[in-house]
């Protein structure tokens, strides 16, 4: 997870105790541009914004940066718009095919924690269906003018948890239908029967739709915080923050503490929350962190399993620097040798349709090339992987006991 190394006026706007860091003054060039470009790495830039010219503070930024956060806000809020008409064409389409769906993160998400779109960065439309679906799914994007971009016909059906689609407007659209909110290697734990029944009916782009519970929702981001690992930006820490701070007595936070148990992630969420009490005092209650730290009541896992799953959770918390680790982990837990070649073949050498999308290739004369650096790139990870994966054993084999 990231170290959260920002600007301290960033944290405390983001903790709303401004008292005690002063504003910079507009002759602090230095202080204002490590400000700006903290807030851009962390995808913060239209909440500052927005934040600066409700208090008239922005009239203290430095001209150049004034226009350089102006434009990237305007920028931002251009494509979310686009993004956010292409997901309303997506509902209704769904809705007109009876159609099970719900809309993940992306603009559902920041206009129920902003009251509107343009706040959230968004690069894709992530969407929720059931794995039944798929096919039908994939009929609907295609009617809508997507394509399907997969390394391998039937390799994310098989081996991922999501699907990805794009189409040509206005620079790639990226649509993503996942069937779990988990990710790789506890996707497939976690009882999607469940979600569906706890989700709820709601609006999100001005179209009636389903969407996920409060304590599912909580669940999903903690998932993908951890999913992104080093990536994920000090926005989505502060979008759980607010998520529990305006929520907080709406959650069922015995029911969230138990999927996260059942689905081999307590210790993983147990530092998301952690880490958001350090960093802007979420009120998570402590009874909650205590009960993510008891052992599992989902059972007896297999042994192997159990033991690469324990030394992957340490590498998803960063005791390890492991880029990729989800497909890392993902291998080493299939259950077969030929699931495990499969897997590896499609990985290091996709279709050439793939690469060209996925690479931006021009020229496929060069394709050979881009295999081969691919295929280093790879193999060095999971190198990294394996050697993570000893060094996070043998650190908590020398750990002492409590």
């Amino acid at each position: 997870m990231t170290a959260l190394n920002v600007h301290p006026f960033l944290l405390s706007f983001l903790r709303g105790s401004m008292e005690a860091i002063p504003i910079p003054s507009p002759r602090e060039d230095r202080a204002w541009e490590q400000i700006v470009k903290d807030a851009d790495k962390h995808a913060l830039t239209p909440i500052l914004y927005r934040w600066l010219r409700r208090g008239g503070w922005d009239a203290r930024l430095p001209p150049r940066l004034h226009e350089r956060l102006r434009e990237r806000v305007f920028g931002l809020a251009a494509r979310n718009l686009i993004l956010a008409q292409e997901l309303a064409n997506i509902l209704r389409e769904f809705e007109a095919r009876r159609l099970a769906c719900m809309p993940l993160r992306g603009p559902a998400l920041a206009e129920q924690l902003y009251g509107e779109m343009t706040t959230r960065p968004m690069g894709d439309l992530d969407l929720l269906v059931p794995r039944h679906s798929l096919a039908e799914v994939g009929r609907t994007l295609a009617d809508l003018g997507f394509v399907e971009m997969d390394r391998r016909p039937g390799f994310s059906r098989t081996y991922s948890y999501t699907l990805k689609f794009i189409k040509d407007r206005h620079g790639w659209i990226i649509v993503e239908p996942h069937w779990t909110i988990a990710y790789p290697p506890f996707a497939e734990r976690l009882d999607m029967s469940g979600v569906w029944e706890r989700s709820v009916r709601g609006q999100a782009v001005g179209v009636d739709t389903r969407l996920l519970s409060l304590s599912d929702l909580l669940l999903h981001l903690c998932f993908h915080l951890l999913h992104r690992g080093r990536e994920a930006p000090l926005l989505w820490y502060y979008e759980l923050d607010q998520l529990i701070r305006r929520h907080h007595r709406d959650l069922d936070w015995a029911s969230l503490a138990l999927i996260a148990q059942q689905t081999g992630q307590a210790f993983l969420v147990s530092q998301v929350f952690e880490k958001l009490q350090s960093a802007l005092q979420t009120p998570v209650p402590q009874e909650v962190l205590s009960q993510l730290s008891q052992p599992s009541a989902s059972g007896v896992t297999r042994p192997v399993a159990g033991w690469v799953e324990r030394r992957l959770a340490r590498l998803m918390i960063n005791e390890a620097n492991v880029d990729g680790v989800e497909s890392f982990a993902l291998l080493l837990t299939l259950k077969s040798l030929r699931a495990k070649l499969t897997y590896a073949f499609a990985l290091l050498f996709p279709s050439p349709a793939f690469m060209v999308l996925q690479y931006g290739l021009s020229n496929r004369k060069t394709l050979g090339l881009w295999y081969l650096r691919r295929a280093g790139c790879l193999t060095w990870e999971a190198l990294k992987g394996l050697v993570g994966l000893v060094a996070s054993h043998r650190t908590a084999d020398h750990r002492p006991r409590p």
